[in-house]
């Protein structure tokens, strides 16, 4: 099928494609629809409109971070250890002769400023990301939204909340709905543009800006579940998360009844009326507003003497005793298998956790955590960031990449240790160093200059450079030899002489 209607007169530059329930169709973009729009997250089949379902609510994941404080504190703190300590452009390693463009620097930065000078008004560039990377960590992506200016250039860069956002199944086209209202967006650098009301497809660029849709750049946690969208780490955690839940309720209920557990009131050997009844319902009833009110239930005696005929009133507890070490093992049990999803170590949330023997293991836990969570969601978000932001799609920067600050000082001091022994080894110059870090690499020809490695000294007293194998078999029969005749001269010269010819110096 075609994508593209050409008329004779006028000629047109492109057409809309739609798929929706109703099959797919091509429409002439002069032309204005007179169809209702279809309701996008209202799925049936393979999803209406084109659009496809996640396999999560995403909604609902959002919700989570209101009803857990542990869940919501490790999603915070992920994205501000992968993101939140900034991200800035470095100096790539070039050769010998080739320095970073600086034009390309003062690009990148009048594209910083574009972003933070606009009409929305919210974060910098540095927060804008984070609160991606929250979304990654919560909901399982980030969407992040980019415009291009009249000449095609990138021009802003705001952040979509991704519970918001659902897919289309072409893998193109995403579409948003806040506030009851729908916009369309195409997939970052990819041919094409999307009507942003419609949703409809054209292969043909579109020149206005106030038709044509914005960029997004999604970035998935992966899942084998999805093509489309991504799964966060807490998922295999929902139990414990659940379970959490359920005990603060539990404990909210139990309190709110004035931590008074429940009764059943048991009368033996009488009738109870009506109206005994409900003055015992009203008071257990009353009894939560009021906990030191007094029942008082009048048993009628028992007839002669018979103590086995006598009325018995007795209360009886329905719930049993609450073990409250075994809520703390329970609610521990469930914080530690949300780390565990997580990734996090305990003490990272606020949570100080010691050793078996009264020690620490934050210092362990956290290389692990660094290692093992951080560094790589770092490394994706850099990836995805300069082949975006910085490729030839985006800014053209060549000489120049992103780089997000590390998440531990002492990470730092051990890279500065490690390019000061590659230095005093040789390996490096100042200037690798220069741009590793993100400094300013020197102009004078020191700064390309590799250190002159002295040779190991030789033995003590002698001040010669050592001998490496094959020159000590080469000379090690001479030096025996000389050896051997400096004794027999001190032996003819007798005892007396051997100080005067030491003081005379090893040349005489």
């Amino acid at each position: 099928m075609s994508e593209t209607a050409v008329v004779k007169s006028p000629v047109l530059e492109h057409a809309w494609i739609f798929d929706g329930p109703g099959g797919v169709r091509i429409e002439k973009a002069e032309r204005p629809s007179t169809q209702l729009a279809d309701d996008p997250f209202s799925y049936s089949g393979e999803g209406e409109g084109g659009l496809m379902p996640p396999p999560y609510d995403l909604d609902g994941l959002s919700k989570m971070l209101d009803s857990n404080a542990l869940h919501a504190r490790a999603v915070k703190q992920k994205a501000a250890d992968i993101l939140g300590r900034g991200i800035t452009l470095r100096a790539k390693e070039l050769a010998d002769n080739e320095k970073p463009i600086a034009e390309e620097e003062d690009r990148f930065g009048a594209f910083i400023d574009s972003v933070e000078d606009d009409d929305r008004g919210e974060g910098s560039f540095k927060e804008r990301l984070e609160w991606a990377a929250q979304d990654f960590e919560s909901v399982g992506w980030a969407v992040v939204e980019v415009s291009r200016n009249n000449q095609g250039e990138i021009d802003g860069l705001w952040h979509v909340p991704a519970h918001t956002v659902r897919a289309h199944k072409d893998g193109r086209r995403f579409a948003q709905m806040k506030g009851g209202k729908l916009v369309w967006f195409k997939r970052y650098g990819i041919d094409g543009d999307t009507d942003r009301e419609r949703g409809g497809w054209s292969n043909n660029p579109i020149s206005d800006a106030d038709v044509r849709g914005n960029e997004l750049i999604v970035i998935r946690n992966y899942t084998p579940r999805s093509s489309l969208y991504g799964l966060p780490d807490h998922i295999p955690a929902l139990a414990a998360l659940a379970g959490w839940r359920a005990q603060a309720e539990f404990n909210v209920r139990f309190f709110d009844n004035n931590a008074i557990p429940a009764y059943a009131v048991v009368i033996e050997g009488a009738t109870l009326t009506p109206e005994l009844e409900e003055r015992i319902r009203s008071y257990f009833v009353m009894l939560k507003g009021k906990p030191h009110q007094t029942l008082i239930i009048p048993v009628p005696g028992a007839e002669g003497d018979d103590a086995a005929a006598r009325p018995v009133v007795r209360f009886e507890r329905l719930s049993a005793d609450i073990k409250d070490a075994s809520f703390r093992m329970y609610k521990q049990d469930n914080a530690l298998e949300i780390c565990i999803a997580h990734g996090t170590p305990p003490y990272r949330v606020g949570w100080p956790i010691m050793g078996s023997l009264g020690g620490s293991t934050a210092e362990e836990m956290t290389q692990i955590y660094n290692d093992a969570v951080v560094q790589p969601r770092q490394e994706t978000w850099e990836q995805r960031l300069n082949r975006t932001l910085l490729g030839k799609n985006g800014l053209a920067i060549t000489t120049w990449s992103l780089k997000a600050a590390e998440l531990d000082v002492r990470n730092e001091m051990r890279d500065i240790e490690k390019a000061k022994g590659l230095y005093l080894l040789g390996v490096t110059n100042p200037n690798d160093h220069a741009r590793f870090f993100g400094y300013d690499q020197r102009e004078d020809p020191g700064g390309s200059r590799y250190i002159d490695v002295p040779l190991a000294p030789g033995p003590a007293g002698y001040g010669s450079p050592a001998m490496d194998e094959a020159v000590a078999k080469q000379w090690g029969g001479e030096v025996a030899g000389l050896t051997e005749l400096r004794k027999r001269i001190e032996g003819a010269l007798g005892a007396q002489a051997r100080p005067q010819l030491v003081a005379g110096g090893r040349g005489e």
